[in-house]
C-alpha cells in the first residue's frame, strides 16, 4: 500500500467562490472532492447547493477559486 501526502491550497468542505475558463462556468460551493493527475496536476470537484439538491462541478483549478471564510 502506497501512502502519498501532499499540500493543497483548498480542503474538503472549504467554501468557495470559483470562475473556471476553462469549463466556462462561476459559482460559489463546498470542496468535495481534490484531483491529483499523474502529472501532479491538482484540481477540485465543487459541490455547487442548488436548492434541494447538489451539483457537482469538476476541473476547477486553484488559481481559478477564492476562498469565502
Amino acid at each position: 500500500m502506497h501512502t502519498h501526502t501532499l499540500r493543497t491550497k483548498y480542503t474538503f468542505g472549504d467554501r468557495v467562490r470559483f470562475n473556471s475558463h476553462t469549463q466556462g462556468i462561476e459559482g460559489t460551493g463546498k470542496i468535495f472532492a481534490i484531483t491529483v493527475d499523474s502529472e501532479g496536476q491538482i484540481d477540485y470537484i465543487v459541490d455547487i447547493g442548488r436548492g434541494e439538491y447538489s451539483e457537482l462541478q469538476n476541473g476547477i483549478y486553484e488559481d481559478e477559486i477564492i476562498s469565502l471564510v
